[in-house]
C-alpha cells in the first residue's frame, strides 16, 4: 500500500522536477520477473525511485545496511522493500550478516520478483561508471544455483543521464538496456564459480557503460568541448532524437581520447587554444555560450525591447509565484546543505523535501484561500494558479538573468570591442579546427 501510493506520488514529482525525462528501451523490461536490474549511481536515492517509476512490477532495492540501524527507520524502509547490504567501509564486521542478505534476495527472485542493484557500491556526481563490484553476478548465479539451475534470471542495465541532477528542472535521460541471461554462465559456473562471476560481471560493466556517458579522464575539456561544438555534431535531424546528445557527449570523448594518442603534439596545441579561450573569456566575466548566441548583427535594440517588455508585463505573475513559492522553493535548499555537501545526495534531497513542501505549502495555502473566501471557484483558480505561477517564475527568472549576461555582454562589447573581436575570432578558428578533426575521426572510423 505504502509502495504503491509512493510510486504514484513519485511518477507527478518526476514530472515537476525535471523539465524534460527521455527514456528508451522500456520494450527490454520484462513483462514479468525474475530479472535484476544493475545500474549507474549518480544521485543518491533519486536513481531507485527514477528506475522503478518506469517499472510495472514491484522492485525490490538493496541499500547499505547503515541506513536500517534505527528500528523505526528499518520498518519504514522495510516496507518500502529495501533490503540492507552490508559494505566493508562501513562496518567489517558486518559483512557476516551478508550470508542472510543473499538468501533473502534468493527467495524474492525465486518468487518472481524484481531486484535492482548499483554495483558501483556508491553514489557519486560523475560521468563515467565505477569499477562495478561482483555482488549483482552472485546473486543472479547463486540464486540459479539454490533453484538447482532451473531459474534463469534476466539481468536489465540501466543507465541514468542527469544534465546535473541537484538542479530543479534540469533533464533526465533513462535506458533500459538489452537482457544478459545468466543461462549463458551456468554450465561454467557448476564447474567453477570464480571465473564464470568475473565475466558476468564484465558484461554487466560493460552493458551499462554502452548506457551512459562514460569519461575518465579529460572531463573538463570534454564539457569545453561541448560547449563549442556539441551543437555542430548533431544535425536538426538528429536533435529530435534526444539520446544522440548522450551519444555526442560520449564521442567528443572517444574523440578527444583518439587524438591524445595518434598526434599529441596536436592534441596539446588545440588543447592549449581552447584552455586560453575559456580563460580569457573568465577574465572577461562572460561564458561561451553567451558569446555564442550573442547577437553582432541585426537589431540588438528590438532584442533588448521584447527581453524588457516580457519582463516588465510578466512582473505581476512573476511577484504571485514568488510570493507564494518562495518558502517551499528556498526550504528544501537550506535543509539540503544543511544536511550533505555531496552533489550526488544534494539532487536526492532536493527532490525528496521539495516534493513534500511544495505539496503541503500548496495545499495550505488552498485551504487558507477557501477558509477566507468561502468561494469554491476563487479557491478553484487560485490553487490552479499556485503551480502554473511556480513554473512561470523559474522561466522569468532565467529570462532576467539572460537579459542581465546580455546587457553585460553588450556593454563589455562595446567598451572593450578589441579583446571582443579577438575573442569572436578564437572561438572561430576553434571551431574550425574542431570540424577538421570531426572529419579525420569520422573518417578512422568507418
Amino acid at each position: 500500500m505504502i509502495y504503491s501510493l509512493l510510486k504514484i506520488v513519485s511518477q507527478l514529482a518526476l514530472k515537476v522536477y525535471f523539465r524534460k525525462i527521455h527514456v528508451k528501451g522500456v520494450e527490454n523490461i520484462p513483462t514479468s520477473g525474475p530479472y535484476l536490474m544493475v545500474a549507474n549511481h549518480p544521485s543518491s536515492f533519486l536513481d531507485p525511485i527514477c528506475i522503478a517509476s518506469f517499472v510495472n512490477q514491484r522492485v525490490s532495492f538493496l541499500a547499505k545496511g547503515s541506513m536500517f540501524a534505527n528500528r523505526f527507520i528499518s520498518k519504514l524502509l522495510t516496507g518500502l522493500n529495501m533490503v540492507p547490504i552490508y559494505r566493508a567501509q562501513d562496518d567489517p564486521k558486518m559483512l557476516k550478516k551478508n550470508h542472510a542478505v543473499f538468501s533473502k534476495c534468493y527467495q524474492k527472485l525465486s518468487d518472481n520478483g524484481v531486484l535492482l542493484i548499483f554495483p558501483e557500491g556508491t553514489s557519486e556526481q560523475e560521468r563515467k561508471l565505477r569499477k562495478v563490484k561482483t555482488g549483482a553476478a552472485r546473486i543472479a548465479l547463486g540464486c540459479a544455483k539454490a533453484n538447482h539451475y532451473n531459474l534463469n534470471v534476466k539481468i536489465i542495465p540501466v543507465g541514468l543521464n542527469y544534465t546535473k541532477s541537484s538542479k530543479f528542472r534540469s533533464e533526465l535521460f533513462i535506458q533500459f538496456g538489452e537482457t544478459i541471461e545468466t543461462d549463458n554462465y551456468i554450465e561454467d559456473f557448476k564447474i567453477e564459480e570464480h571465473q564464470p562471476t568475473k565475466s558476468l560481471t564484465l558484461d554487466i560493466e560493460q552493458g551499462i557503460k554502452k548506457l551512459i556517458i562514460d569519461i575518465d579522464e579529460y572531463e573538463l575539456l570534454v564539457e569545453r568541448v561541448e560547449s563549442l561544438f556539441k551543437n555542430q555534431l548533431l544535425s536538426k535531424k538528429e536533435n529530435q532524437n534526444s539520446f544522440n546528445d548522450i551519444k555526442a557527449s560520449q564521442e567528443i570523448y572517444n574523440g578527444i581520447k583518439h587524438f591524445q594518442l595518434e598526434d599529441a603534439p596536436l592534441f596539446h596545441e588545440i588543447k592549449t587554444k581552447i584552455d586560453d579561450y575559456f580563460l580569457s573569456l573568465d577574465a572577461m566575466g562572460i561564458s561561451d555560450k553567451t558569446l555564442g548566441k550573442a547577437k553582432l548583427r541585426g537589431s540588438i535594440s528590438l532584442h533588448l525591447i521584447q527581453r524588457f517588455a516580457l519582463l516588465f508585463f510578466g512582473f505581476p505573475i512573476w511577484l504571485f509565484g514568488y510570493f507564494n513559492s518562495f518558502i517551499p522553493y528556498k526550504l528544501p535548499r537550506a535543509i539540503a546543505l544543511k544536511i550533505t555537501t555531496s552533489e550526488a545526495f544534494y539532487g536526492a534531497l532536493l527532490f525528496s523535501i521539495g516534493t513534500f513542501t511544495f505539496t503541503l505549502s500548496y495545499g495550505l495555502i488552498t485551504l487558507l484561500v477557501w477558509q477566507l473566501s468561502h468561494s469554491l471557484l476563487f479557491t478553484l483558480c487560485y490553487s490552479i494558479a499556485l503551480p502554473t505561477s511556480g513554473f512561470f517564475t523559474i522561466f522569468y527568472a532565467r529570462i532576467a538573468r539572460r537579459t542581465y549576461y546580455n546587457m553585460a555582454f553588450y556593454m563589455k562589447f562595446f567598451s572593450e570591442k578589441n579583446m571582443m573581436f579577438q575573442l569572436i575570432s578564437d572561438r572561430t578558428d576553434i571551431l574550425k579546427q574542431l570540424e577538421g578533426f570531426k572529419n579525420k575521426y569520422q573518417k578512422k572510423s568507418c
